[in-house]
């Protein structure tokens, strides 16, 4: 039961440092009924764990949160399965083990990709290109609306799987098979309809892994880089898939993982070139500078 109050704490804690108000030691420690020597070691844990506690000139502690999302935190996966391993080994049949779990579940990764599926308008369009993918038939992409052309148009499209999180669907185009695959984002389909025609070319398609910046291309790096606090907090907001493979603390972090050389990437690097460090591979020093040499074009 001690184990259990004090995981109770530490989810009340980051409730309370992403809410509106900004709060101090004492006052957590009054909150929360813990001496404020607690207090900090509650927020090295969490710092260890990943988040990023602020300080303000007046000694009040918070977690940066956009605004309209004060109340909203996700644990990665792997941070979710290790509370719920905790939990387990307090007591299996304890109800309100089993109350946290569920919470846990709606405050985890796969809670946001299940809360996605159930948008009401999401959910019908993932349940046609999930039903066509079946049955191996052809989708008409009703007013797909695309930030290239800035315009809306209708696609033919050959859906063949989900990205991880449900933003995405990968397939053909048809009016530009067999070689273009792509990614359409479910938010800027208007409708899909589903067509009386079979697929002619997913099935001679491998479809490759996304990587953790959102990308799919055709070779993977292992690459590893030296991020400071601004780099690593501007990293895990834009692209959340690269906090699992990053570790460290404070002012030191490491990203290592198999990405694709993709314009993220090199955007992402060519933001922050006091705050990160290229480790490894020396071929990504030379594509970002070809990518810097085009940008200057």
């Amino acid at each position: 039961m001690i184990e259990q109050r004090k995981i109770l704490r530490i989810f009340k804690l980051i409730s309370l440092l992403k809410g509106i108000k900004k709060r101090s030691p004492i006052e957590i420690s009054k909150i929360l009924n813990i001496s404020k020597r607690t207090v900090y070691r509650y927020l090295n844990l969490l710092e260890d764990l990943g988040f990023m506690i602020d300080v303000d000139l007046n000694n009040n502690y918070f977690i940066h949160t956009d605004v309209g999302n004060e109340f909203e935190f996700t644990f990665n996966s792997e941070e979710s399965i290790l509370i719920r391993e905790s939990l387990n080994t307090i007591s299996i049949n304890n109800n309100l083990t089993q109350n946290i779990l569920k919470k846990l579940y709606m405050m985890s990764e796969q809670g946001q990709i299940g809360k996605n599926i159930l948008n009401a308008d999401n959910g019908l369009k993932i349940e046609k290109l999930s039903n066509s993918i079946k049955s191996n038939l052809q989708v008409k992409l009703v007013n797909y609306s695309s930030l290239n052309s800035n315009s809306n148009s209708n696609r033919i499209f050959e859906p063949i799987a989900f990205t991880s999180n449900y933003t995405g669907v990968i397939g053909i185009d048809v009016n530009n098979a067999p070689s273009d695959t792509r990614i359409f984002n479910i938010n800027r389909i208007g409708n899909v309809e589903i067509l009386d025609r079979l697929q002619k070319f997913s099935s001679n398609v491998t479809v490759n892994p996304i990587d953790s910046f959102g990308y799919k291309g055709n070779v993977l790096y292992d690459i590893e880089l030296t991020l400071n606090r601004k780099a690593y907090s501007y990293l895990i907001q834009f692209y959340p898939e690269t906090k699992s493979i990053i570790k460290g603390k404070k002012d030191s972090y490491k990203f290592s993982g198999k990405v694709y050389f993709s314009e993220n990437l090199f955007r992402f690097l060519f933001s922050f070139p006091d705050a990160v460090k290229i480790n490894s591979p020396k071929i990504l020093k030379d594509e970002l500078l070809n990518f810097k040499s085009l940008l200057n074009k």
